[in-house]
């Protein structure tokens, strides 16, 4: 199949009229476009993005006059933010009433709409007799599209139109809201600010994003998502300069001459950085290294949507590390380099036979000083679920191995282990270099080690 990429509006509507898939722009990201009240063409969205029946989709709209027509029910609360923000990137869950497909919405008794700001994709809409579904135009959980060239490179061969906007000026997907028991419900933040929302509305929206895997509410709630192919580490403060990385820095000016950096906004200005996003993954993804260190944003403003993404996109990840060669001072301050909030002791017995300061009681005292929590986990069976719990307070965890070799201490065999469960294990050198852990190609210790 020959995939087009032209900006004729008519083209557009032709394929969707036939239950076609296509591409479409919107201020937000790119979306892979079908006629929401055709099940065939929209059970095609979910086969080309291989995304799970139980992720429901946003319905795109041109007016709210569009809503009345196909029995969605538009409370005060939703009429006051269409009045004020649409169109634009606000995402309202609403009831779906009789007429939207069960498909559309995975079962569930609310419709996801929004009316997207983009004109080509107005213009569009108006061309059309019926409202469309349009996720964004990418493989399930992959980074979002902003360029015409994004989706090409991702369903070239796959889908016959990608209707050529340009880059998506706002670069992050919509937010989405709505309404529980009386509450203002922030499900997804996203390229319009819950402070705007909130001086709106008059009251505070709770946050519900990112629920259990097996039961979003509402479209993008899946925990891991936005993710490149490459592991990414994100949170720095000051995110050290690794040879085998692409650096990502929220603002300023590079302070190296590393070639494969990237600053989201030099002035530090969270749209500009939010438009400049996923353009930036992207970019990672294609140059020849082999992870990505992103530096934590700010969150105020559109910096949570910003934060969101960047958090989900992150890695499952673990550093690990041994001591046998360092005095306390290097060891500290290789813990400082990496940023490290959070220590497993790995180690069987709690007293050190090379180095007294490394005993479970001086390390546990030294590393509280230094507010870096302390865990002493020398069981493997109990060592993941200690593992899940702390990557729920913390992203920068690092295992302390056996005492032994320093490039040798790391326990291989359960970095392998460990890969194979889904983590990226870095294993942080004597003299200060991550080594990405590749299990395929590491050393194999002995069943007794």
């Amino acid at each position: 199949m020959e995939t087009r990429i032209s900006t004729d509006v008519e083209e557009a509507a032709y394929h969707l009229s036939k239950g076609r898939v296509i591409a479409i722009p919107t201020e937000t990201v790119y979306g892979l476009a079908a006629d929401a009240m055709n099940v065939d063409a929209v059970e095609e969205i979910f086969r080309l993005k291989n995304r799970p029946f139980s992720d429901p989709l946003i319905v795109h709209v041109s007016t709210p006059e569009v809503l009345e027509r196909y029995d969605i029910e538009v409370p005060l609360w939703a009429q006051r933010l269409i009045s004020l923000f649409w169109p634009g990137p606000l995402t309202l869950l609403l009831p779906r009433g009789r007429k939207i497909p069960p498909l559309v919405t995975a079962e569930l008794p609310r419709v996801a709409v929004r009316a997207p700001a983009h004109p080509l994709t107005q213009a569009l809409l108006n061309l059309l007799p019926f409202p469309i579904a349009a996720p964004s135009a990418n493989p399930f959980s992959h980074i979002s599209p902003t360029t015409p060239l994004h989706v090409y490179r991702y369903f070239a061969g796959k889908i016959p139109f990608i209707l050529d906007g340009g880059a998506c000026p706002a670069g992050i997907e919509s937010t989405i809201i709505g309404e529980e028991q009386g509450r203002f419900i922030l499900y997804r933040p996203g390229a319009l600010a819950r402070e705007k929302i909130e001086e709106a509305l008059g009251e505070k929206l709770y946050s519900r994003s990112a629920p259990s895997v097996r039961k979003p509410i509402t479209p993008g709630q899946f925990p891991k998502h936005y993710a490149p192919k490459k592991p990414l580490l994100y949170g720095w403060n000051s995110p050290p300069v690794e040879p085998n990385a692409s650096l990502i820095l929220f603002s300023g000016s590079p302070q190296t001459s590393h070639p494969y950096t990237h600053v989201l906004s030099p002035e530090g200005d969270l749209e500009t950085a939010a438009s400049s996003l996923y353009a930036t993954l992207h970019a990672c993804e294609e140059e020849p290294t082999e992870y990505i260190i992103a530096q934590q944003v700010p969150l105020t403003g559109i910096g949570e949507s910003l934060h969101d993404r960047l958090r989900r996109a992150t890695s499952r990840s673990l550093f690990t590390i041994g001591h046998s060669h360092h005095s306390w001072a290097e060891f500290l301050s290789l813990l400082q380099r990496y940023e490290v909030q959070a220590i497993v002791d790995l180690r069987r017995q709690p007293h050190s036979r090379f180095v007294p300061h490394f005993s479970q009681g001086p390390l546990q005292k030294a590393l509280h000083e230094h507010g870096i929590t302390y865990e002493w986990q020398p069981v493997p069976a109990r060592l993941l679920s200690t593992i899940e719990r702390l990557l729920h307070r913390y992203l920068h965890i690092a295992l302390l191995c056996a005492e032994g070799e320093p490039h040798r201490c790391h326990r291989f065999r359960l970095s392998d282990e460990l890969s194979e469960k889904g983590f990226s294990l870095f294993h942080i050198l004597p003299e200060g270099h991550l080594q990405l852990h590749r299990a395929p190609i590491s050393l194999r210790l002995s069943e007794k080690d």
